[in-house]
């Protein structure tokens, strides 16, 4: 199986590269390292690595000569707060770069794509909690989150009466291990380290927020799943447990024995109050299900941070 990973270096995507080297499969990955590191793919395996955006001309070239059999798109600018700052570049890599890939991948012989979307951010703020796929809001409360939703409509109009299927896969909060602890982004992995350093954590707005918070694998499991059915999908990944920063905060300043509280800064503009997914339908359709806890999942982090 030819198998093209985009943002392959990064948090989510080397964890599914992982999952995904086999003798079988032949991956091309692309990654501007922006925020992946390609020290994430210190890894044995039939995979090519390309330093570049995978919107670029020669890019593009070579993901026209690999011809690609699946695709799995989880590049993208991925910070709400640089969406608010900077439309222009939160348009150029959320919406521009993904048309052009789309227009190569249906000029091939790819048979499924799978994209990352935003399950907190395409919804706006929710009426509905948990929220299921089809409680949109009437718009997102941010530039990158009208992106998210807009790729996720064109996705659907470019594939239509064509061979390539798609699978959309909301995703809520994920965290787990090679999640940047000094990123804008990342809660979980931002929190652990500072109360490993024995620093306060910063908490934005009153910490009543709420959000889904999956581990890393989970997510992980979910696309693998989603690639290998013929089918379209438009689906939340998600636990469908609601957590507020301030609990979450609460939870790691017990499991670190630590006296140490958070500091409280204005809200962030474009963040949302509540945040949580209903991901029956996944479990349905793909026939899966989240396996790990907050609890679990946040040890895999503190034991990542401490090595």
């Amino acid at each position: 199986m030819k198998i093209l990973v985009t943002g392959g270096a990064g948090f989510i995507g080397s964890h599914l590269v992982e999952e995904l080297l086999s003798d079988e499969n032949e991956i091309l990955i692309f990654d501007n390292c922006l925020t992946g590191k390609k020290e994430n793919l210190d890894i044995k395996g039939n995979f090519k690595f390309i330093n570049d955006d995978f919107g670029s001309t020669n890019s593009l070239e070579e993901i026209e000569r690999f011809n690609p059999n699946i695709c799995f798109h989880l590049a993208a600018q991925s910070s709400v707060v640089v969406s608010v700052q900077n439309p222009a570049l939160d348009f150029e890599h959320n919406i521009l770069q993904p048309i052009k890939l789309i227009q190569i991948l249906l000029k091939s012989n790819c048979k499924k794509l799978v994209f990352t979307s935003s399950g907190g951010t395409i919804f706006g703020e929710p009426t509905t909690i948990p929220t299921a796929e089809e409680d949109y809001a009437d718009e997102p409360e941010s530039p990158y989150g009208v992106a998210k939703k807009r790729l996720n409509e064109l996705i659907k109009i470019m594939t239509k009466d064509s061979n390539l299927k798609y699978s959309i896969l909301n995703l809520s909060n994920v965290y787990g291990p090679r999640q940047d602890p000094h990123g804008e982004a990342g809660v979980v992995s931002i929190f652990a380290n500072k109360y490993l350093n024995n620093e306060e954590p910063i908490i934005y707005g009153d910490g009543a927020q709420t959000r889904d918070y999956i581990y890393v694998k989970d997510v992980v499991t979910a696309l693998i799943k989603a690639s290998l059915i013929d089918e379209n999908h438009f689906l939340n990944i998600g636990t469908g447990v609601e957590t507020s920063v301030n609990d979450l905060a609460n939870s790691m300043k017990m499991q670190f024995n630590s006296q140490i509280n958070p500091i409280y800064n204005p809200a962030r503009e474009g963040e949302l109050k509540r945040s949580v997914l209903n991901n029956t339908k996944a479990k349905e359709d793909l026939n899966w299900k989240p396996e790990y806890s907050l609890d679990t999942g946040m040890k895999e982090v503190f034991n990542w941070l401490r090595t």
